[in-house]
């Protein structure tokens, strides 16, 4: 069997022949204009958005920071408090079974209480 094909396969162009390049008309440059501003506008409102959510990340830690030189100040250990926050935000049963095993290797070491 032969080509089935009017045109030898392979060929980078048409079976008639290459298409001369379409000329831009106002339209297509008014459209291409309004698609690129959109997506420019949108991109500058995410840049913008992660850069107020930074803002407010910098406040909140200072206010951490503040309330824990406060906790500090008025006799506890901010290291302490820091270790109990981590620990509240645990699963419970998780939070257990870790605690069981330093438990144990605490006793290996001869170091339990």
């Amino acid at each position: 069997m032969g080509n089935l094909l009017p045109f030898p396969i392979g060929l980078p162009c048409s079976p008639v022949g290459p298409r001369p390049p379409m000329k831009e008309t106002a339209a297509d440059r008014a459209l291409r204009d309004a698609t690129y501003d959109a997506a420019a506008e949108e991109l500058r409102q995410f840049v913008e958005r992660f850069e107020q959510l930074e803002v407010e990340k910098q406040t909140v830690a200072d206010q951490q920071k503040a309330l824990m030189a406060e906790a500090k100040a008025r006799g506890y250990a901010p290291k302490l408090l820091r270790v109990l926050i981590a620990q509240r935000k645990r699963d419970k049963d998780d939070l257990a079974e870790e605690e069981a095993k330093l438990a144990l290797y605490k006793d290996a070491l001869g170091m339990g209480s």
